[in-house]
């Protein structure tokens, strides 16, 4: 036997006493690999980037972070696509034309750049098939003063009271400006919007307790 069919086995060898040992950890590794997305986001962090549409032009915004509310409360709120207006810093107006289910038409304005551009477009908004646990609901825009305008949530259940999400957005208007502003704009508000979903599912929570 060479030296390095030697190591690889001893190397299974441990692996497979390790299992054994401590059976629980390695299946639960591999039935949550929600462990995996929650690095650096326990303390409350949201986490934002940009990321590539097209090898150049304008970038995505991206943001993520832990949402203290079930799945289905938060699902109720990224599915009203009407009540966008209230709670998504940067939507103005969110007027559903036409709904089927869960999937809609729905006439969106927005402005970036602190209310210096004003944008619209009409949105198809609805669920994609879920990625693991992970729902996902995308937008796209049909029509609008802009080349190209995208949403995308994904919304995966951390346990029965908490909620990891993930918001990309991406407006590209139809103006002379430099794509990295435009990218960084992206990016601002969809950590804008994570903080806002936060907010939501806090008064959703204050009201129900109120109730009681």
């Amino acid at each position: 036997m060479t030296r390095s069919l030697s190591v690889l086995c001893l190397a299974f060898a441990c692996l497979a006493a390790l299992v054994m040992e401590h059976p629980g950890v390695a299946v639960a590794e591999a039935q949550n690999p929600i462990s995996v997305k929650l690095t650096g986001l326990e303390n409350g962090t949201i986490q934002s980037s940009t990321v590539p549409y097209k090898p150049d032009g304008v970038r995505w915004g991206r943001a993520i972070g832990i949402v203290d509310a079930p799945l289905a409360d938060v699902l109720a709120v990224v599915q009203n696509y009407a009540g966008y207006q209230t709670f998504m810093p940067h939507f103005k107006v969110s007027k559903v034309l036409s709904q089927r289910g869960t999937t809609a038409l729905v006439y969106m304005q927005a402005s970036l750049a602190k209310n210096t551009m004003n944008l619209w477009a009409q949105m198809k908004v609805g669920p994609k098939p879920n990625e693991g646990e992970t729902r996902i609901i995308e937008g796209k825009m049909m029509d609008g003063n802009m080349d190209a305008m995208l949403a995308r949530w994904e919304v995966t259940p951390i346990d029965a009271n908490r909620t990891l999400v993930a918001f990309q957005l991406l407006m590209d208007p139809k103006l002379p400006l430099p794509d990295s502003f435009v990218s960084s704009e992206n990016e601002i508000a969809t950590k804008k919007t994570i903080k806002a979903l936060r907010q939501v599912m806090v008064e959703r929570l204050k009201k129900t307790t109120a109730k009681r």
